[in-house]
Formats: structure tokens, C-alpha cells, sequence
């Protein structure tokens, strides 16, 4: 199917027109087209231009969605005027309130809490449309800049990704839109929209940027905000690029459970060694800050006899015979008794016993000596070893007990005198089990 994105989403910028072939396109594979609404100009003139141009049919998959943060006292006023706006528009309205999460920024705070609510509301075949403009865009990119940033956060906001983890789109279709144009469309076309007063606060940084600093910068650059909006593209674009050749060279040095061999960059120069490591764990959706990923290089290049590990919010990376992997959060194990043909469902696994009544799951054992096929025994961690199990699995193996008999691990070892014990054991490869004998 045609992806919008191969069509300029506008043919005029003032009067703000759209491309009929591009909205096509977005309706067209769309369940459902949002709007954030906030109802402030830039929403409104966004949501009333595209009303203006759709058919019946399209206008019938538009939905204007509002988020109450509940920061002003002028919230419930504004949620009620974005209600009487989509009325006489003939839109349909919905508006979710939020919770902020503690955060050091506020900003960011009552960012995440909006994504949250899209992306909660959204199904996977749907878009929500967004006001970013210019403006936006420039803020953005000398925002970051004066914070310190690389290649990708200059190429300032995406006019458009995947939201979340779903397969729902968000689209910018205003991102080369100027200010003027937006303002001059509201007036043209009467329009009435709320004030944020939080905007005019220069505590904020984004505020202080757009008040104080922009405006002289345009006094003396007067085409700023064009060059700066196009500069971010091409960087976009030169990123995007290098991203793609990037990543075909870690496949190359990926194994088959998506683990990073050290020994291909161990030799490099440390800003070589932090460009790789940040497009491995970029493949991911792992975005780390340069002092974060300078504290993971220093982790992980250190003697291989360690066991280092590295948390974030979604996830953790952990070295196993010098090879990283990134992985899933711990989980506490289950342990629990088994019965003959039950099939026993856990975070990273799933496994049922044949051929014994009943059995149970106990944690692993401490000083335990494993009888081998020969009929000698080896001490359990040595097997471990033997079977280069890395260290995130060793508490999560299914230590099979019948009494105080340890009578198998899984499918990896069988207790001699247990020849008729079926054991079916399989992974949800949500945890990787490199270089095991598993099913």
C-alpha cells in the first residue's frame, strides 16, 4: 500500500492547502485519523483545514483527540471548548485525562503522559496527526544543540514514525509550516483558539528559546528558520543513510540471537567503539545519553571474566563470552509443582514432564553434583560452565526435583536412573540461551 510519506503532505502554504494524492494516501490505509487537539491555533487550523478538505467518507474516520493534563486552572475550559469546536465541525471528539509522573522536567513530563494516551487509544492501523510546525522544528534542533547532541537528535523532529511499539503512525504534516502561515489562516478563516498561558513563562526553556533568543537571531538571520528546517532534513536524510549502512555491518557481526561480538570493535578507537554501540542498541530502540554510553563501553570492555550489567527502563545488556546481548528485564522464577502432560507456562519458557506422576520446580541448588552418563559425577558449576550457560540463565533453568533428587535441568541433563523422564522444554527466545543444546 501507497505510505503517505512518499507525497508532499501540502501543495500551498498560504492559503495552507493539502495534497489531495497525500491525503488519499493517509485515509485511504488509515482505520481511524486523529488529530491531537489541544486547541490552541496551531491544532485548531490543522484540524479545521484538513475538515475543510476531505470527503464525507474521510471526514467520517477523523477523530480529534484531547489531553487533559490538568496543569491550569483553565483545563476543563479548554477541554470544553475543544468539544463545542469539533461539534461544529461535525468531528467526532474524545479527551482523556492524565496523570503526570514525577519527572526533573515538567515538559516532559506532560509529553510522555500525551504519547501515553495515544498510544493507548490508537489501534495499530491508525494515525494521529500533529501541529508541530517550523517553529517547532527550529526550537527543537538549537534546544538539543545547546544540550549537547549527535547526528540524529539534529535532524530535529521526524515528520513521521511509528508510535510506541505498535504499528500506528504519527504524521507531521505542518513540520515546513511557518507560524505566519498558521496565524494567518486562523484569521482568514475567524477561527478562535485557547492560550496556553504556561507558553508565556520563560522558566521553560523551549519559552525562553522562543521569546527571547529567537527573535534576534531572525533580526540578523532573517531566512533562520527556513535554513535551519531544511538543514535538518538533509541531516535527517544523511542519518537515516548512515543508520542503514550501519546496521548491514552488524548483521555481519550479530549472531544468530542478535548478540554483538566485542572482538570486531574491541580495537577501534573509543569514538568508534561509541558509534557502534550506539547503532547496535539504536536497532533495538535503545536511545542511551553520550555519558551513558561512554559508562557502557567502560563496563563492558573490561577482563570477559566479569559479569556486567547494565539496566534501563525497558531492559538490560549483559556480556556472555565476550558477546553483548540486550535483554528483557529480569523476572522473579516460578517454581511450582509439575504435572504429567501439563504444560507449565513462565516468563522465558514453557516446559511439561512425561513419564513421572507429579514433580516440582525448585530453585537452583548450591553445591550440587550432577551423575553423568558414565556414571561420574561434576560438580554443577562446572556443568554450567561445560555448557557455557550465561549467567542469566542459571536461576531461571528448570531444576526438576523429584523429593530431594534433582532429576533433570530442563532438556540438558537427565538423571541416569530416570530413563523413562520426558522432558519438554521450550523457550520464548525473550531471553536467548546462546550456544545450548535446547528444543
Amino acid at each position: 500500500m501507497t505510505k503517505p510519506s512518499v507525497f508532499t503532505p501540502l501543495i500551498s502554504l498560504s492559503p495552507l492547502r493539502f495534497n489531495s494524492e497525500w491525503i488519499e494516501a493517509v485515509f485511504s490505509r488509515a482505520g481511524k485519523v486523529w488529530i491531537g487537539f489541544s486547541g490552541g491555533v496551531d491544532s485548531h487550523v490543522l484540524l479545521h483545514a484538513l475538515v475543510d478538505q476531505v470527503s464525507l467518507e474521510q471526514k467520517q474516520k477523523i477523530v480529534a483527540f484531547h489531553v487533559h493534563h490538568g496543569l491550569s486552572v483553565n483545563a476543563d475550559n479548554w477541554l470544553r471548548h475543544c468539544e463545542a469546536v469539533c461539534a461544529s465541525l461535525g468531528v467526532h471528539f474524545e479527551a482523556e485525562h492524565v496523570q503526570l509522573e514525577a519527572q526533573a522536567s515538567l515538559e516532559d513530563a506532560a509529553r510522555n503522559a500525551r504519547y501515553k494516551a495515544f498510544q493507548a487509544i490508537m489501534g495499530d492501523h491508525d494515525v494521529i496527526l500533529l501541529a508541530h510546525h517550523a517553529g517547532d522544528q527550529v526550537e527543537t534542533v538549537l534546544f538539543r544543540l545547546l544540550r549537547g547532541t549527535g547526528g540524529k537528535g539534529l535532524s530535529g523532529i521526524p515528520y513521521e514514525r511509528r508510535l510506541g511499539e505498535g504499528k500506528a503512525r504519527l504524521i507531521r504534516p505542518f513540520l515546513t509550516v511557518s507560524k505566519q502561515n498558521i496565524k494567518d489562516y486562523a484569521e482568514l478563516h475567524n477561527l478562535e483558539w485557547v492560550q496556553d498561558e504556561s507558553n508565556m513563562d520563560e522558566r521553560f526553556t523551549r519559552n525562553f528559546l522562543r521569546r527571547s533568543v529567537l527573535p534576534i537571531l531572525k533580526k540578523r538571520f532573517p531566512k533562520m528558520e527556513h535554513n535551519i528546517v531544511s538543514g535538518a532534513q538533509r541531516i535527517a536524510t544523511d542519518y537515516a543513510m548512515l543508520s542503514k549502512f550501519a546496521q548491514q555491518q552488524l548483521e555481519s557481526w550479530c549472531n544468530e540471537f542478535g548478540g554483538l561480538d566485542l572482538s570486531y570493535i574491541v580495537d577501534k578507537p573509543f569514538d568508534e567503539r561509541l558509534f557502534w554501540w550506539r547503532h547496535f542498541l539504536q536497532a533495538s530502540g535503545v536511545s542511551l545519553t553520550q555519558s551513558q554510553l561512554e559508562s557502557v563501553e567502560m563496563m563492558f570492555s573490561g577482563a570477559d571474566d566479569k559479569q556486567p550489567a547494565f539496566e534501563f527502563s525497558h531492559g538490560r545488556i549483559m556480556r556472555h563470552h565476550n558477546v553483548v546481548y540486550l535483554l528483557p528485564l529480569d523476572e522473579p522464577v516460578k517454581l511450582a509443582s509439575l504435572v504429567s502432560g501439563e504444560v507449565l507456562q513462565r516468563p522465558f519458557d514453557s516446559l511439561s514432564v512425561h513419564g513421572i506422576e507429579t514433580c516440582e520446580l525448585k530453585s537452583r541448588p548450591l553445591g550440587e553434583s550432577l551423575v553423568m552418563p558414565n556414571g561420574k559425577t561434576r560438580k554443577l558449576k562446572k556443568w554450567l560452565n561445560d555448557e557455557a550457560i550465561p549467567s542469566w540463565w542459571r536461576d531461571h533453568l528448570p531444576y526438576i526435583y523429584c523429593g530431594n533428587t534433582l532429576i533433570a535441568i530442563g532438556d540438558l541433563w537427565l538423571h541416569p536412573n530416570y530413563p523413562h523422564l520426558t522432558i519438554k522444554w521450550q523457550l520464548n527466545f525473550a531471553l536467548p540461551l546462546p550456544k545450548a543444546e535446547c528444543s
